[in-house]
């Protein structure tokens, strides 16, 4: 196999061409006459964590509810992420441009209101005041962005693995990668470059035993985040890590359409057991949902269940009919296989693999400012793979905002940065190694073992013996990536993940550590530090790569107007 190479040039190059990737496109060429490029692992019409579809957006209305404002929105945000999110940049970003990018979205001819009524479905979860989500059937959400995108003349390369970014030491010029069908080398240079990449996903195990089985897409490997980082970037809070609840042995989004509508959540004694863990019941944060569930397990009281023989008839074809198919497309195939009748039996539930994304009240990722700009110079971001984001509706927003502001940037600058030319070399090299290795093992057996070193040492409760341990074995398993083999280009992009992977293990790893108390429910528990200590740790652990590639970690305290 001997690839070859391409060389473009840009002017704006998006990295991820997911629900935040498209709008930021479409936010760029909005600005004026300029070059867009978006590079995507996947296909765009189906790509991301939106790619089968999604059922619900998060949305204020300002109806004249004192739930339905600007501030009230403003202040569930602020107190849902604990105040670890600054909230000048969330309103600039995200919250102020709901309603716009809601029309913009039916502009387009995605429909978001009941054609019964005329009027949008609204329901009501996690710790909301009023029923924030829009309840609409977007199973062609992906496809409708993918053609606005491709209407503004965007050019789009799919099958893109992007591996690393392009720089000179101190601003990024652009990104390199492989076609994962062809092997192709691509070198693109750009003014401005902005990772929309989304989650970090197959990073833990998964509750059936299949890493592929996810309740968010599985092919978000953390690449935004590890490139960032190794470009200096910082992240922030990689330690607060995300779960949910899904059915016993399927994972599944699906969550939010249940509580949203009103189902209990039961123990083996037939008890509703989250009043004894937040006065909302049912309604509280996810992060307390799982929590309760998960001490109810092993209190001994599991296994738990989800009950919805109370709901009315249209509660129950509107859940099963327009919600859970649209999350997840085989949610009612897998109910039917298993002769669930929703209206008469009880679901059994386990709490998801781990996971950092980017869903409501996240605080976990690459730090962005009020352009969307990270802290390396030409460098933006969006969607879920920043802080802030938040769900459909963040990357929604943030991707739309981030993409105007790089555009403008872009229109700014006369040429793309130079960059450094052995790091190139070095990269290709990199790249295709694992082709050339006769010898050496498959990457999903180090993949295997990584989710194993991250279960066993970072899991659900960590202490600082086992964190160290942790880092130590991250490090050796690191030291024989030399050892990975690949047999075709599939594989070899399955070994550009897992490089990744492993690099954002070894940072949740490094944050967990110094964060030295437990906050956010299961977000982050420690057994040497059980409690919450907001006189110490309120505020976020930021990441930067240091000398040596080593993990520079400070702690930054929340904004004092939070």
């Amino acid at each position: 196999m001997r690839p070859n190479r391409e060389t473009i040039r840009t002017d704006l190059l998006i990295i991820g061409g997911g629900v935040a990737g498209c709008m930021a496109a479409i936010g760029a060429r909005e600005q004026g006459d300029l070059d867009v490029t978006i590079l995507e692992k996947a296909e765009i019409s189906r790509s991301g964590d939106t790619g089968a579809g999604n059922d619900h957006l998060l949305a204020h209305l300002n109806t004249g509810e004192a739930w339905d404002t600007d501030e009230a929105m403003s202040d569930y945000y602020a107190k849902l992420s604990q105040g670890l999110v600054d909230m000048s940049i969330a309103q600039r970003l995200h919250l102020s441009r709901i309603r716009e990018i809601l029309e913009k979205l039916e502009s387009y001819g995605i429909e978001m209101k009941d054609r019964k009524t005329g009027q949008y479905i609204r329901t009501q979860s996690f710790g909301q005041p009023g029923p924030y989500y829009i309840n609409f059937k977007g199973k062609n959400m992906k496809p409708v962005l993918a053609k606005e995108v491709k209407e503004r003349g965007i050019k789009v390369l799919n099958r893109i693995n992007v591996t690393n970014l392009l720089t000179d030491g101190k601003k990024v010029a652009g990104a390199m990668g492989f076609n994962v069908r062809n092997g192709r080398f691509y070198l693109v240079t750009s003014k401005t470059t902005l990772l929309a990449t989304g989650d970090v996903v197959r990073l833990w195990p998964n509750a059936s035993g299949l890493p592929f089985n996810t309740w968010m897409s599985p092919f978000n490997n953390g690449a935004g985040h590890a490139m960032a980082f190794r470009a200096g970037a910082e992240l922030a809070n990689m330690e607060l890590t995300v779960n949910t609840l899904v059915p016993k042995g399927f994972s599944a989004a699906g969550l939010n359409a249940f509580m949203g509508m009103g189902a209990y959540l039961l123990n083996s004694l037939g008890e509703r057991y989250m009043q004894k863990y937040h006065p909302m019941g049912e309604g509280a944060p996810r992060y307390l949902l799982t929590l309760g569930t998960y001490r109810e397990m092993k209190e001994g009281r599991g296994p738990c269940y989800v009950d919805c023989r109370h709901l009315p008839e249209e509660a129950m074809r509107h859940l099963t009919t327009r919600l859970l198919p649209v999350d997840k497309d085989t949610f009612m195939v897998f109910c039917n296989q298993k002769g669930l009748n929703l209206e008469k039996d009880l679901l059994e539930i386990d709490i998801s693999e781990t996971q950092i994304a980017g869903i409501t009240g996240s605080v976990s990722g690459i730090v962005i400012d009020e352009a969307g700009k990270t802290t390396v110079d030409r460098l933006y971001a969006a969607g879920a793979c920043t802080v802030p984001s938040y769900a459909l509706s963040g990357a929604l927003a943030t991707g739309y905002a981030a993409g105007a502001e790089a555009a403008k940037a872009s229109l700014r600058i006369s040429d793309p940065s130079k960059y450094k030319v052995d790091e190139v070399k070095m990269e290709f090299a990199s790249i295709y190694a694992p082709l050339k290795r006769k010898d050496g093992s498959p990457y999903l057996r180090f993949e295997n073992k990584l989710r194993r070193i991250m279960a066993d040492y970072v899991g659900d409760i960590k202490t600082e013996t086992g964190l160290k341990t942790a880092l130590e074995k991250l490090r050796d398993l690191e030291s024989k990536l030399g050892e990975v083999k690949a047999g075709n280009y599939h594989e070899l992009m399955r070994v550009a993940e897992l490089r990744d992977l492993l690099l954002v293990g070894k940072l949740v790893a490094r944050a967990a550590l110094e964060r030295r108390e437990s906050r956010m429910g299961s977000s982050h528990m420690r057994g040497d530090y059980p409690e919450t200590d907001n006189d110490r740790f309120h505020g976020s652990i930021i990441l930067k790569r240091g000398r040596g590639d080593t993990i520079q970690a400070r702690f930054e305290p929340a904004p004092k107007s939070l």
